[in-house]
C-alpha cells in the first residue's frame, strides 16, 4: 500500500487532466512575448473629490486600463478602458485611494504602475 500525500495527488491529477486535454486534441496558448512597457503616470490636479491623470503614450499600445482601491472598506473600482492618455475621476467619496494604470498591447498587458496613497476629503 502507498501513502500518498495530499498535494501528490493535486499535481497527479492536474498532470492527468492535461494529458486528458492534449489527447483530445486542445494544446496550450502559444507564448506570447509582449514588449508593453507600463505608464509613466503624472497626477495632473487633485481637489477635495476628484483626481485627473495623464500619461505618455507607450509605443505599440492599443489602450490603457485605469482602476482605483479605495482603503477604507476594500472597494475596487470597475477597470475604465480609455485610448487617451489622460483620465480623471470626479465625484469621489472621502478617504485614502491608489491608483492603478496598466497598458494594453494587443491582448496583452503590461506590469502595473500605482499611485501613492492620494486622499479624498
Amino acid at each position: 500500500m502507498f501513502i500518498v500525500s495530499k498535494q501528490a495527488k493535486q499535481v497527479l491529477a492536474a498532470f492527468v487532466f492535461v494529458l486528458g486535454l492534449l489527447a483530445t486534441g486542445f494544446s496550450a496558448p502559444p507564448a506570447m512575448d509582449c514588449n508593453c512597457d507600463s505608464p509613466t503616470v503624472t497626477t495632473t490636479s487633485q481637489t477635495s473629490n476628484s483626481v485627473a491623470f495623464s500619461w505618455g503614450a507607450v509605443s505599440g499600445a492599443t489602450s490603457y486600463e485605469v482602476w482605483y482601491v479605495k482603503r477604507e472598506g476594500g472597494f475596487t473600482s470597475q477597470p475604465v478602458t480609455t485610448s487617451g492618455t489622460t483620465t480623471s475621476f470626479n465625484n469621489l467619496p472621502a478617504g485614502t485611494y491608489k491608483f492603478y494604470f496598466k497598458t494594453v498591447c494587443g491582448g496583452e498587458g503590461s506590469n502595473i504602475s500605482i499611485t501613492e496613497d492620494l486622499i479624498m476629503c
